[in-house]
């Protein structure tokens, strides 16, 4: 009788050790995890994404995250030291996935479950929403689903702009997955990049070093009626232009002034405190101006709802403090959202 209960125990203990906790996952993990900041050629940012190391100087994260930049660095979770992206070893456009070259990041790497994820399994996102760097959020696998011909895996735990090309990682601390993007018109239905995909991109990752410079283009999977839209974050829709002086010295005839520029939100959380940068560049490409203005910050000021539908337009005032709001024949003006704070509801 003895031996039995001791044959059952130690058929259990190693089912046990495997297992971890949510504080352990995080423990393990946390550090293995990385946030970019991806930027243009004038180092404007561009971008924030997530990412994790899977060997020493190499990063895995979403090639739309580095898309359009020139420049980038990341830094480790739960450090303020940056280190500079060189370029990346590989990329696979059609499942969004890029391998890159951080030559000083010497940090522990996280393993690969390359088996297929079952339904209802418990998994771990972590990442940087809004650049809160280091967050990690409990779900389940919820689904496994092919769209395009692509598959992806379904899971309920959230997934936020600076999340994209975090890991999504199993009870074992191995990751199951990259974490993509969210379904703008449901509620936690958040979709990743299944390991073993990024296990074939691996194998050709120990070829040379390529710049970053790679085009935009890189789209999400969508099925046939484009209900899926992976794109992240706050979309300025447009900005409107009015000719002609206006009361002030510095407003030329034959400048364009910006009369409005207008936001919606496709967040699922009110946001405001939306940080905009207007930049103007001359023919040739060099910036002539630019700065910077918060829109929702004031103390009576909610913020834009959750997915609203309608679009909030702003009129614009400062043509005489700012050149960049004074656009001349052949000039190009820019406008981009640096950042936005979620309103905690």
């Amino acid at each position: 009788m003895t031996k039995k209960y001791l044959l059952l125990i130690l058929t259990i203990i190693p089912l046990l050790t495997f297992s971890q906790s949510a504080k352990e996952i995080a423990k393990n993990c946390l550090p293995s995890t990385v946030s970019l900041v991806m930027q243009d050629k004038f180092k404007q940012p561009i971008s924030l994404g997530s990412g994790f190391i899977v060997d020493k100087g190499k990063v895995v994260t979403n090639l739309h995250v580095i898309e359009a930049a020139k420049y980038g660095y990341i830094f480790i979770n739960g450090s303020k030291e940056k280190h500079k992206i060189e370029g990346y070893f590989s990329i696979d456009k059609s499942n969004d996935l890029a391998v890159l070259s951080i030559p000083s990041l010497n940090g522990q790497p996280l393993s690969l479950e390359t088996s297929e994820s079952e339904i209802g399994e418990k998994i771990y996102a972590i990442g940087n929403p809004k650049g809160l760097s280091g967050t990690i959020s409990e779900g389940i696998v919820s689904g496994i689903r092919s769209l395009e011909n692509k598959k992806l895996i379904q899971i309920t735990a959230p997934i936020s702009p600076g999340s994209s090309g975090g890991p999504v990682i199993n009870n074992s601390g191995k990751v199951i997955g990259v974490a993509v993007g969210t379904l703008t018109s449901g509620q936690n239905l958040n979709f990743a990049i299944p390991s073993f995909l990024l296990e074939k991109l691996l194998i050709k990752s120990n070829n040379g070093i390529t710049s970053l410079n790679i085009s935009k283009g890189v789209t999400a999977p969508k099925t046939s009626k484009n209900e899926i839209n992976i794109k992240e974050g706050i979309v300025i829709r447009d900005w409107k232009y009015k000719t002609g002086i206006s009361g002030g010295s510095n407003v030329e005839s034959n400048q364009k002034l910006i009369a409005s520029i207008s936001f919606r939100n496709k967040l699922p959380y009110t946001i405001r405190k939306i940080q905009v940068l207007y930049i103007l560049f001359d023919r040739t490409g060099v910036p002539v101006d630019y700065f910077e203005k918060t829109y929702f910050n004031g103390y009576r000021d909610e913020g834009i709802k959750a997915f609203l539908a309608k679009t909030i337009t702003f009129d614009i005032f400062d043509w005489d403090d700012h050149r960049a709001l004074r656009k001349e024949s052949g000039e190009n003006l820019e406008v981009r959202i640096l950042d936005f704070e979620i309103v905690e509801e």
